[in-house]
């Protein structure tokens, strides 16, 4: 009798680690498949940098004022602070992903105000208070800047090209005021770049709002065939052509699975 207690707990026992084992390889495989679908892009504190996030870079326009750019922290969370005062400029990264696995965009802003006097399909008034920009392409090595022929041109007059925002094909998702919000018209005097109206207008102003978009969709609808891949991903707020004055937060950019 007592042999066969001994045999019995010894048999639970052996139940038990297997059962444990079970349930940390699952946990551990549930895990991976959840970091596999999503790819967390910002923002962390840079270590070179008290205003620019870790893996961003903050790029001007040429004859442009640059925006003021702070990082600020909400809790937990590390956020993006954009002050727009007659003046363009963003920050942007560019991720290593497959879009096919990540093609979802999400990401949270808020703004003080929309720009009162934009007109979105106007060139000379295509402004927004926050804008989340994708770049298509397959390699930044194709653009004509970064050629060696121009590269060795710009060497021997001593001129250092500023990092500046790559070609491709765009798609802009705005914080608008005037164009029906769901509207998508093209970037006025631009190829292959479009403005989808996510936000407009006041009523949400001033408080935190989730945003979410399906690039893979997205480009199939409005360019035709497959993109390319995701050559950078850039947020701006600008206000040089309105001259009006607008704040933008910027939060918890990330890209993800269906």
């Amino acid at each position: 009798m007592k042999h066969s207690k001994t045999t019995f707990n010894r048999k639970r026992a052996g139940l038990c680690v297997i059962f444990a084992t079970t349930l940390i390889l699952t946990l551990c495989a549930t895990s991976a498949g959840a970091e596999e679908k999503k790819l967390f892009l910002g923002f962390k504190e840079g270590k070179d940098s008290k205003s620019i996030p870790a893996g961003w870079e903050h790029i001007g326009y040429f004859g442009k004022a640059k925006n003021r750019i702070s990082l600020i922290r909400e809790g937990k969370l590390t956020i993006v602070h954009m002050k727009s005062l007659n003046s363009i400029s963003a920050l942007i990264t560019s991720p290593d992903v497959d879009i096919e696995k990540l093609p979802v965009i999400a990401w949270r802003w808020k703004v003080d105000r929309a720009v009162g006097m934009v007109r979105e399909h106007r060139r000379d008034r295509n402004d927004c208070a926050a804008r989340i920009r994708v770049i298509f392409g397959k390699d930044k090595e194709n653009d004509p800047l970064n050629l060696p022929v121009v590269k060795k041109v710009f060497k021997k007059v001593g001129f250092k090209m500023p990092k500046m925002e790559p070609p491709g094909i765009k798609i802009d998702y705005v914080w608008g005021n005037y164009a029906n919000k769901g509207a998508v018209i093209d970037y006025p005097g631009a190829r292959n770049h479009k403005i989808v109206m996510v936000e407009k207008g006041n009523e949400r102003a001033g408080r935190w709002i989730w945003e979410k978009r399906n690039l893979l969709e997205d480009f199939r609808k409005f360019f035709g065939g497959e993109p390319p891949g995701i050559l950078a991903i850039a947020i701006l707020t600008d206000t040089d052509q309105t001259n009006e004055g607008v704040e933008a937060r910027y939060s918890s950019v990330m890209l993800m699975g269906k």
